[in-house]
C-alpha cells in the first residue's frame, strides 16, 4: 500500500486541459427572421415609393413626411387599411401597441386608408371618427386611387392578392424585409385566432431584429 501511494505520488501530474474557447457573440441579424406567409418574392428587394398622389391624412407633429425617402434610417411598418374593415379594426391595437414600444427606439408606424369601392370621394369628417374610434395615433395617407397599394401589393410579384388589408415591414435601408399578407394580426383575441397571435409575435420579433440590426450597423461616413 505504502508502495503504491509513492508511486501515486511521483506520477506526472496530468496536462491541465485547454479552456475552452467562448462562442462568438450571435450578431443581431444571425437570429432566425420571421418568414413571410405572403409575398416573399418581395423580401429583400427595395420598397416601391409612394405615389405621387398619395395624400396625407395626418403628420407627426414638427416631422413631416413627404416621401418614403425622409424615414430612410428608421424602421417602417406599413398598413393597408379601409375604415368599414374589420380585419383592419381587430389590427389597430396591435399596431398601436407596436407604436407605443419601438417609436422612441426607431419604428415609425404608418397607416395608408383606401376606400372602397376604389377612387371613392373621402369624407374626411367620418375618416376623422373612424381613426379616433380605432385610436390610431399615428401617422395616416389617403391613397384614393390605390395607386401604392397597386404598386406595392396587387399588381406586383407572384399570384393573385386576395387582401388588401396587407403590411409591410421596412428596414433602415429601405428594403422590404416582412409581408403579412392580411387580413389581420393582433396580440389577444379569440381562442380560435392562433395564427393572428403567432403572426403579431412574428411582427414584433421582426421589428426588434431590424431595430438591433440598424443599431449595429456602422454609421454612415
Amino acid at each position: 500500500m505504502l508502495v503504491l501511494l509513492g508511486l501515486l505520488a511521483c506520477a506526472p501530474e496530468p496536462e491541465p486541459e485547454p479552456e475552452p474557447e467562448p462562442a462568438p457573440t450571435a450578431s443581431p441579424s444571425a437570429a432566425a427572421f420571421p418568414e413571410s406567409r405572403g409575398g416573399r418574392e418581395l423580401i429583400g428587394t427595395a420598397a416601391q415609393p409612394f405615389s405621387p398622389d398619395l395624400r396625407w391624412f395626418s403628420q407627426p407633429a414638427g416631422q413631416p413626411i413627404e416621401s418614403l425617402e425622409d424615414l430612410r434610417g428608421k424602421v417602417v411598418l406599413v398598413r393597408f387599411w379601409t375604415d368599414e374593415c374589420p380585419f383592419c379594426e381587430a389590427s389597430a391595437p396591435g399596431l398601436m401597441r407596436l407604436h407605443e414600444r419601438f417609436a422612441d427606439d426607431g419604428l415609425v408606424v404608418i397607416g395608408v386608408f383606401h376606400p372602397k369601392p376604389r377612387g371613392e370621394r373621402i369624407d374626411l369628417e367620418a375618416l376623422t371618427r373612424r381613426a379616433a374610434q380605432l385610436e390610431l395615433e399615428i401617422p395616416i395617407a389617403i391613397d384614393r386611387h390605390w395607386s401604392t397599394l397597386d404598386s406595392w401589393w396587387l399588381r406586383r410579384g407572384e399570384g393573385a392578392r386576395r387582401a388588401t388589408s396587407t403590411s409591410f415591414l421596412i428596414d433602415a435601408e429601405g428594403r422590404v424585409r416582412w409581408i403579412h399578407p392580411g387580413p389581420e394580426f393582433h396580440p389577444e383575441g379569440p381562442p380560435d385566432h392562433d395564427l393572428c397571435r403567432r403572426d403579431f409575435a412574428d411582427a414584433q420579433r421582426a421589428v426588434e431584429l431590424l431595430l438591433a440590426e440598424r443599431d449595429a450597423s456602422p454609421a454612415p461616413t
